[in-house]
């Protein structure tokens, strides 16, 4: 009976130390989060609420040691409501320890504005907390193809190209851990969601790519004005006469795509640079998007107003009236009327 007994204890103490090692491994082999990485904690929400719906995000893989670590740690009660931008990969303990330390308040912010460049979000970027410049364009040409592969509306996109176009204009928060790939992941997440199954539907409808899209927005952001509250009808009409001119066979003659390229406003000898980019000499879209464009712009591209013009200018003025043209002699008067 005595042996009975101690084999017994022994395979309760073997029993301890395999739930232990079970346990201590769940808390500490991180998880590579594939979804959107946002979570939000809404005031009022338990552990078991949070717990699930971390589970249901993908964040964590077992509620049942998420809960008892929390339970453990006597953290339960220190939860911050927030909205968390958390890191690609990440464990349970380091998870319970953003969450529980409030370090969604009060984070650095970054501004990508409507027409903003690679370039813009990087100079942005510099002197942000632990960045500095250059460490977003880093970022952006080390990222591997399993960052990319899960992200559909990417598939169309040449793998020349760059992610720009892409980097949804918004405000975005991050921490002091945060890296460059993070608010990429972020800003391409954005995108995905903002981009919505509608909008998809018709640009397959047309016979479009998300590329092509993409890139005429970003063309359209950059020569008109748009209001993102009350944009109006001039980015329709524009991105109308830009396809218009596209299906005659006519150049595009967008001085901001060659702007693009020389980075800096082109003068009368720079219409003749020999560049993809010069669409004055070269038919067609560019190579790809020359600033990330707005919601705006990207409608404005997707759903154009056909119109009789031909010509249109964009005066540079604090409203960036647009005047349009039928023919290239009602051009040439408006330039001599508003640009000179």
């Amino acid at each position: 009976m005595k042996k009975v007994i101690f084999y017994l204890i022994i395979l309760l103490i073997i029993a301890g130390l395999g739930a232990s090692a079970w346990f201590i491994f769940g808390i500490l082999t991180p998880v590579k989060i594939t979804a959107q990485s946002d979570f939000t904690i809404i005031t009022g929400d338990g552990v078991h609420q949070i717990s699930y719906n971390l589970k249901q995000k993908n964040i964590i893989r077992n509620q049942f040691i998420f809960e008892t670590y929390v339970f453990l740690k006597d953290v339960g009660s220190n939860f911050r409501a927030g909205d968390y931008s958390l890191p690609e990969v990440i464990n349970i303990k380091r998870l319970v320890d953003l969450l529980t330390s409030g370090e969604a308040a009060d984070n650095p912010e970054i501004l990508v504005k409507e027409g903003d460049t690679i370039d813009d979000i990087d100079g942005s970027l510099a002197g942000q907390g632990q960045f500095k410049a250059g460490d977003f364009l880093s970022a952006l040409k080390g990222l591997n193809q399993d960052f990319l592969s899960d992200r559909e509306f990417l598939t169309d996109k040449p793998a020349t190209a760059r992610l720009e176009g892409y980097l949804f204009p918004d405000t975005y928060s991050f921490f002091s851990y945060s890296s460059a790939s993070d608010l990429i992941r972020k800003m391409l997440n954005n995108f995905d969601a903002k981009l919505t199954d509608d909008l998809r539907l018709e640009i397959k409808k047309q016979g479009k790519t998300i590329f092509d899209i993409i890139t005429m927005a970003s063309i359209v952001e950059k020569e008109v004005k748009i209001d993102q509250t009350n944009p109006g009808p001039d980015g329709h009409v524009v991105a109308g006469i830009f396809w218009k001119r596209l299906s005659a066979g006519m150049p595009l003659q967008s001085d901001a795509t060659i702007k693009y390229e020389i980075k800096r406003t082109p003068t009368a000898a720079d219409l003749k640079i020999d560049s993809p980019y010069n669409t004055y000499l070269y038919q067609g879209l560019p190579p790809g998007p020359i600033c990330n464009p707005g919601l705006a712009a990207i409608k404005a591209a997707i759903y154009p107003v056909e119109s009789d013009y031909w010509f249109f200018l964009t005066e540079l003025n604090k409203q960036g009236t647009v005047h349009y043209a039928k023919d290239f002699q009602e051009h040439e008067a408006n330039i001599a009327k508003y640009l000179k």
